[in-house]
Formats: structure tokens, sequence, C-alpha cells
């Protein structure tokens, strides 16, 4: 390949920002692959907005879990664990994860999806035990106990906080002398000389060898503009809201919970419950804002399954989760765009999964295996592929 893409972009020669990477899209992910990359060349993570983490990482519910339907996505997760428990010094002030549990309940008949539920959590190095109906309420006494009749506790189940995580990436990127630009909306590529060229509508141009798309729910768009056949990414819509704990601040303890049938979610916090419909809703990617009918669906569907009451909430919002049509991430170059990598398709799980996919990143534009932890849970560089959606697609 010698040139493609936007044939107007206005290259600015030596007045461009060059480096050896460049990533678009300043969500987990991007923040991720530009701390990782930094340390082995030079970097510039370009963000649309203006600000880092402004869609689907800025509003996660924040939870660490290994039962994850995905195996890839599975494998990213437990691979992440040992970062975020002890991460490396100078990252961030505080812990990364704190012990807060997750606990699936279902009725008898729903006894094979936490049976599998079980299995996933186990076999990626986690903790989970079955539990009855009184242990259940004992670690969660709000739930509504004709509901259900068992459940699976996932153990070491941890929140995340999210912001320390974000910043650990940036601030630890800059100190490596990495170059943040927000408020950046990517509006040309051109490929040319074995660089990767890129325009902003600040008329800021940057070229590298490597572009890595980070880009979440947009993805497509920014493969578009390189001229780059798209995977299929299809953002859905993920509604959550928060409503008070219990008087004297009682449930804050409490583990995140949710029924097998995965129609709601309640997450304690500190200060208040999060909850969820669970919701999954296709959209074009964008700004996303809570509907009445679905922040309403979750109050209902959490009062039934629990003795909670929203009486109001406290607020609400929508996030984006981006898949891919298997489901499975995508982390990876196609042979006829060299050096334009993929890295997108995590779902809900880019938060969780961020220091396996960044290490997996600066492996994979190196020409090298995937890192010794992912490889010893059996992932490989195949699985994460672009290459496998267009085989498929033929």
């Amino acid at each position: 390949m010698t040139e493609t893409g936007h044939k107007s972009l206005r290259y600015k020669g030596d007045q461009a920002l060059r480096s050896d990477f460049i990533i678009v899209g300043g969500g987990i992910s991007g923040a991720s692959a530009a701390y990782f990359l930094s340390q082995l060349g030079s970097v510039v993570l370009v963000e649309q907005e203006d600000h880092f983490a402004a869609h689907s990482s800025g509003r996660s519910a924040g939870q660490y879990t290994v039962g994850i339907t995905s195996r890839p996505m599975r494998a990213l997760a437990a691979a992440s664990r040992a970062f975020l428990a002890l991460p490396p010094p100078e990252f961030a002030e505080v812990p990364l994860i704190t012990q807060r549990g997750s606990l699936t309940v279902g009725r008898r008949d729903q006894y094979g999806i936490l049976k599998r539920l079980q299995e996933r959590i186990l076999q990626s190095g986690g903790k989970a035990d079955r539990v009855d109906r009184d242990q259940a309420l004992a670690l969660f006494p709000a739930l509504a106990p004709d509901t259900f009749d068992d459940g699976v506790y996932e153990v070491d189940a941890q929140d995340i906080d999210v912001d320390a995580l974000l910043q650990g990436y940036l601030k630890g990127a800059r100190r490596n002398g990495a170059t943040l630009l927000t408020g950046a909306r990517v509006v040309a590529i051109l490929r040319r000389g074995g660089r990767w060229i890129i325009e902003t509508a600040g008329r800021v141009t940057c070229s590298a060898p490597v572009l890595v798309n980070a880009a979440g729910g947009w993805v497509d768009t920014i493969a578009a503009l390189a001229g780059v056949t798209p995977i299929g990414i299809v953002p859905y819509k993920r509604t959550a809201f928060t409503f008070p704990l219990l008087p004297g601040s009682m449930g804050a303890e409490w583990p995140h919970v949710c029924h097998a049938d995965y129609d709601w979610y309640v997450k304690p916090e500190r200060g208040c419950f999060i909850g969820s419909p669970a919701d999954a809703i296709p959209v074009a990617p964008g700004d996303v804002y809570p509907d009445d009918v679905d922040v309403a669906q979750g109050i209902h569907n959490i009062e039934q399954g629990t003795t909670l009451r929203v009486h109001r909430p406290l607020n609400a919002w929508a996030g984006l989760r981006s898949y891919v049509r298997d489901r499975n991430p995508v982390c990876g170059a196609l042979p006829d765009s060299p050096g334009f990598i993929w890295l997108a398709g995590q779902g809900g799980c880019g938060v969780l999964a961020s220091p396996a996919i960044g290490q997996a990143v600066a492996g994979i534009v190196q020409n090298k295996p995937l890192p010794e932890p992912l490889a010893a849970l059996g992932l490989t560089a195949e699985e994460l592929s672009p290459a496998r959606l267009t085989l498929r697609a033929a």
C-alpha cells in the first residue's frame, strides 16, 4: 500500500507532529495503549472530545470480574488482575481495586447458567462459591427470597477506581513523553511513505508508521477515513442510575448482585446504589442519554427482584458498549492495511481488561507473541485478530 485514505488531507511536512505511534481514541483502551506504547517510543494520543473517557469509559460501573462469557475477554480480564492489584510505583496514589464480591442468583431451572458461570470464574483463576438461598440473603439481605433458589458468589470480584486507573495511564504516558490531544476530531487520514498521516478539525497534523484505532463506537468511522475495510462495530446503549442507600448507609458493603435472567443489576457504592436494567439497545455512535422508559424499567425490575424501593433516582446516565458480531475483542492488523492496529469490541469490559489489552497492543506492534500471562491462559493473536471477521464474512 502506497497511498490510501482521504486525498484532500493537507500534509504539513516538518510542521507535523511526528511520532512512532498515533492512537485515535482517548477512552480507557486508548489511554492504556498510550501508557504501554510510550515505553517503546514516541506517542500522540488523539481524542475528539474535550476530555478523555467522555463516553463509555467515563460511565462504567467499575466492576472487576472474570465471570465473562467471552473466553478471550475472560483471559484479558484474568491477565489484568496482577496489574490492578499491584500497579507500578507512582502509577496511582490510591488502590486501583478494593474488595466487593459479586453475587448472581437464579431459579432452580437456571442451574445450568449458574454452573457455567462458576466454571468460568474458577477456570480463570477466580474464587466462586455456590450459595443457597439463606447464604445469598446473608450476603445481600435485600433480595426478594421468592425470586430465586440459589446462586454463585464470586468472592474476589472487586470495585475498580476507574478515574485513578485512567489518570494513571495518562500521567504515565505523559511522563514517558507522550503528547495528549483533546478536542481533536480526526477529519482526514492518509497513508504515504509508510506512515499514517491524520489531520484534525483544529488543523493539527500527526504522522506515524503505526496508527492504533481505539475509537470505541467510532472505529469503523476512523477506518473509513483511512480507506480500511470496517469490522462491523455496533454500539449498544446501557442505562444506569443511582439511588440512596438504606438508612444508616446500610448496603454500602454488600456485593454487586444480579439475576441469572440478567434484566437488572445493583452495585452498592459507599454513597449510593447503582442500578441498571442491563439493557443493550443498538444505536449509532454518539452521545447517548437515558430514556425515562428505560430508567423506569430498571427500577421496576430491581423492585421485583429485591425489597429495595427506588422512589426517585439521584442521577441517571447512559453509555456505549461496542461489539463486533462474535462478541469477542479485536486487537491486531489486517494484511492489506499494515500499521493500522484495531483495538475495539471490548463491550463492557474495556476498563477491567485494560492492563492486558495495552500490553497485548505493545506486543502486536513489535510483531512479538502475546505476553506470557495471556499465552498461559490459552489466548492467541489469531483469536484477537480482525482477520477472523473478514474470513467469516467471506
